[in-house]
């Protein structure tokens, strides 16, 4: 098949024991790396991260993604800072704006102008992360701060969250990655990378890696995808980001805001094995550098985790 797919796996809160548990058994099958998210409210994915760094030793770890606006960036820089002494060179910082829903729904915090606030947030953790140093006067941020002398910067990888154009070219010019969620090939072929290109030219830069998060269900009966699929998307539907996503890519939401078959058929990735392979591998030829796998079981978790977990392994 050629070069290898660089591929890890998506595992939310909570519990986070569980997270813990999958971690480690994707690190037992082979995988390269666990991405751990963050919802707006409930166990926080950097700090289970950080815990899984002090219980494995040999896969990539990331938030995945870690959101922005309820933490100062020198607080996540600090956080940060453990997670990239316990997992030297396997550790990834995500972050992300998240949607004016959660932010000021749940937070009461103003969401004005994420595109600034998170080219700021990204030059705090730079200069802290990076150069162990950063001395900001900016609208959202004022920060004037150093690294103790004892420590080296790490240099973790920062991962932007990023759906739509200008989100993936802010991504291009500033951040180490972007992370892509409810994409299909076409999406990341005539969106996606172009956006993410067009960031990184504007940076006089190399493009950044595209990591590309899928869904993925062992079984060939579309039916049940169609009922996993929706019962995922009733997650989201109220964040109209994503409506407008699916519109840019070609498949708008049906009357009564749900997926369409069509949509369903375009991001999720299903079938058996071999179709799953066959998938995660037109993604990738699409334009995903790297992909990151949510294992969606719909019958015996064990046996479905383990027949996915081997597939991406193989990969």
């Amino acid at each position: 098949m050629g070069s290898a797919i660089p591929v890890g796996i998506v595992t939310f809160p909570p519990p986070v024991s569980g997270v813990l548990a999958a971690i480690s058994r994707a690190e037992a099958a082979g995988v390269g790396t666990a991405w751990v998210p963050s919802w707006p409210v409930g166990p926080d994915g950097l700090s289970i991260v950080t815990a899984a760094a002090a219980r494995t030793s040999t896969i990539g770890l990331a938030s995945g993604i870690a959101i922005t606006y309820p933490t100062h960036p020198l607080a996540r820089a600090n956080e940060a800072l453990v997670a990239a002494e316990l997992a030297p060179g396997r550790f990834r910082l995500g972050i992300g704006a998240s949607h004016q829903a959660e932010i000021t729904g749940r937070y009461g915090i103003a969401f004005g102008k994420p595109l600034a606030h998170l080219r700021e947030y990204v030059a705090v953790l730079r200069g802290m992360l990076w150069d162990g140093h950063v001395d900001l006067d900016g609208v959202h941020y004022q920060v004037h701060a150093s690294l103790p002398p004892m420590l080296t910067p790490p240099r973790p990888p920062i991962v932007l969250a990023a759906l739509r154009k200008n989100m993936l070219r802010l991504a291009g010019e500033i951040a180490d990655g972007a992370m892509l969620i409810w994409a299909g090939p076409s999406y990341v072929r005539s969106v996606a990378r172009p956006a993410l290109e067009e960031g990184a030219q504007i940076a006089g830069r190399p493009r950044p890696p595209l990591i590309v998060a899928a869904s993925v269900v062992l079984t060939r009966d579309f039916g049940t995808v169609r009922r996993v699929a929706q019962e995922v998307f009733s997650r989201y539907s109220s964040l109209p980001t994503y409506g407008k996503m699916f519109r840019e890519a070609g498949f708008p939401l049906t009357a009564q805001g749900q997926l369409s078959d069509e949509l369903i058929r375009e991001v999720y990735i299903y079938g058996d094995e071999e179709e799953i392979r066959q998938r995660l591998v037109a993604l990738h030829l699409a334009g995903a550098d790297e992909i990151a796998a949510t294992i969606r079981p719909v019958a015996d978790p064990a046996r479905e985790e383990a027949a996915i977990l081997k597939v991406l392994a193989q990969l």
